[in-house]
C-alpha cells in the first residue's frame, strides 16, 4: 500500500501540472478571443480537475490508511 500511495501522489503531481498548464492555456485563448478554443480547453481544465478530486478520496478513503498499517 505504501507504493500505491507513491503512486498516487506521483498522479496528483502530473495532474497538477496539467491543471495549471490547461488553466493558462485557457486564459491565453480567452485574452485572444479564441472562444471554441478556450471551451475545448476549459473542459479538458475540468476533466482534470475531477481526475485530481478522483485521486484524492481514492487515497483518503483507501490507501494511506492501509499504508499507514504497513510502518
Amino acid at each position: 500500500m505504501t507504493r500505491d500511495a507513491a503512486l498516487i501522489i506521483a498522479a496528483q503531481k502530473a495532474e497538477h501540472y496539467e491543471i495549471a498548464t490547461y488553466g493558462g492555456l485557457a486564459q491565453i485563448a480567452i485574452t485572444m478571443g479564441w472562444k471554441k478554443v478556450a471551451d475545448l480547453l476549459e473542459d479538458t481544465l475540468e476533466e482534470e480537475e475531477e481526475t485530481d478530486l478522483d485521486l484524492t478520496e481514492i487515497a483518503e478513503a483507501f490507501i494511506n490508511l492501509d499504508a499507514e498499517m504497513e510502518s
